[in-house]
């Protein structure tokens, strides 16, 4: 099952991805010191944005028209590359010419050329964005992941490396992610299949620009929800509790984003199958697809939230050191925020797979409005639970107006019944997490025992039955 194999495949890279992500924060938090560290934060927060806004524009692109027909590789490529040459060029010159601003108004005017260093990453992530679309249109979906990995990897070691070389260590933090996404170019390119003979008809670019440009718009409004909260904290908070707040709050974002990330990897796969079958008319087969996508995805990522609230102070205290516990309260908050916001994700992606981008746009400004309201209000009076709060009550809503819409353009929803043993299970999960309450490095280990538990509990309740334990084995033999 080329789908589920390939999810593993880029579940595993999200998975490392996350890995090395922590190993830079935690990293951070001790090299750079708690000053310093607030504003490595909200430099990879922009990183992100660049990442997410350029990787997932003209890449659905390039991952849609090449899915429907691999012979336009050749001509698609060529246009997407030619086309974020130029945006990405484009948008550094923007960056640089916004950064003044952007650094008054988060009350840290030596920002500014941390900002404008950053620019430079809008024409790297603008090409690695098209060879990965490529290597995602073609179900290259192991190549893909192994270019995840490598860059996931790259950016962890040019990290611990330049920090230490260079006088300024956030400059150097931010060189060695620039010399990580060239490297991940290189590889990219060389994972393609070979270009020479194959034939590619002329492919017209107003069809990328029409297709990407709300998806470009999509993306942005996407990343721009992962990071609107600390914002706010950033610019409502007197300076004075900035930067314990965002040191607190971007500790609580990274576990919180746990679920974001096996969810989005999810999204990558699932994008090219609801294309490729939409586009033939094969509804029932669609509906299915995104049904049990939208199970598994579940299935994984509400346990795991359970969980991460549960032990949110053991969590903290374990990785980061005792001092950001105060992160904890707004985490096991947050991190239900961040499923309504992932599973938001990929119904848009499904929305915007199936031909309706402009629908998924509404839908994530709808959200991104109404975060923003939320954080405006609630900030000020209750400064990182606000956020969580605001972060998790825009989630809910945006999450299940994308559901109305898939259900009734596709008909694909969760079978409640299956989405009711979940819950159950995840509750029951939280429960026993928060009796035992271990500490230390026993966070760990019961963790572990108690995901098992609920995997048990769901075997019982008829939840895992045999086509999973068959998609299970078939999984493992295709990653071996």
């Amino acid at each position: 099952m080329r789908m589920g194999r390939g999810t593993l495949h880029l579940m595993v890279a999200e998975g490392i991805f996350v890995l090395s992500g922590w190993a830079i924060h935690v990293g951070a938090g001790r090299i750079l010191g708690e000053s310093q560290y607030g504003i490595f934060v909200l430099l990879l927060s922009l990183l992100t944005h660049y990442r997410i806004f350029l990787a997932t524009g003209v890449n659905r692109a390039v991952a849609k028209y090449v899915s429907e027909d691999p012979s336009r590789l050749r001509a698609v490529e060529r246009k997407a590359l030619r086309l974020q040459f130029a945006l990405g060029w484009a948008l550094c010159g923007l960056v640089f010419l916004l950064a003044p601003s952007l650094s008054r108004l988060w009350q840290k005017p030596s920002l500014a050329s941390y900002i404008r260093l950053t620019g430079l990453f809008f024409p790297a992530f603008g090409l690695y964005s098209v060879y990965r679309g490529s290597l995602n249109g073609l179900k290259l979906f192991g190549q893909e992941a192994l270019v995840e990995n490598v860059y996931s990897v790259l950016k962890a070691a040019f990290f611990f490396a330049l920090v230490y070389l260079f006088r300024d260590r956030v400059t150097g933090a931010v060189v060695g992610y620039l010399v990580a996404i060239v490297g991940a170019i290189v590889l990219a390119r060389h994972c393609l299949p070979t270009r020479e003979g194959v034939p590619s008809a002329p492919f017209p670019l107003a069809r990328i620009v029409a297709f990407a440009f709300p998806v470009v718009l999509l993306s942005f409004g996407n990343s721009l929800l992962q990071s609107l909260d600390l914002y706010f904290l950033q610019a409502l908070l007197p300076a004075e509790r900035t930067a314990a707040a965002s040191s607190h709050y971007g500790c609580a974002q990274q576990f919180a984003k746990i679920p974001y990330l096996l969810l989005y990897a999810l999204s990558l796969t699932l994008f090219p199958n609801v294309s490729e079958l939409a586009s033939a008319g094969k509804l029932s087969e669609t509906a299915r697809t995104i049904g049990k996508a939208l199970r598994a995805g579940l299935l994984l990522s509400l346990p795991l939230a359970a969980l991460i609230s549960a032990l949110s102070p053991g969590l903290i205290r374990l990785v980061y050191g005792g001092s950001f516990v105060a992160g904890a309260g707004a985490l096991s908050l947050l991190i239900f925020g961040q499923i309504f916001l992932s599973f938001l994700i990929v119904l848009s992606n499904v929305i915007t797979a199936g031909g309706y981008p402009w629908i998924s746009l509404a839908l994530v400004a709808l959200t991104a409005a109404l975060s923003a309201g939320a954080n405006y209000l609630l900030v000020p009076a209750a400064g990182i639970m606000g956020a969580a709060g605001a972060t998790t009550v825009a989630g809910a809503i945006g999450m299940a107006s994308a559901a109305v819409f898939v259900r009734r353009r596709f008909g694909a929803s969760l079978r409640p019944l299956s989405a009711l043993r979940i819950v159950l299970g995840s509750a029951l999960l939280y429960a026993a997490a928060r009796l035992l309450a271990p500490a230390g490095w026993a966070v760990l280990p019961a963790a572990a025992g108690l995901f098992v538990a609920y995997l048990l509990l769901l075997a019982v309740l008829g939840e895992i039955d045999a086509d999973d334990r068959k998609l299970l084995r078939s999984l493992m033999q295709g990653s071996s």
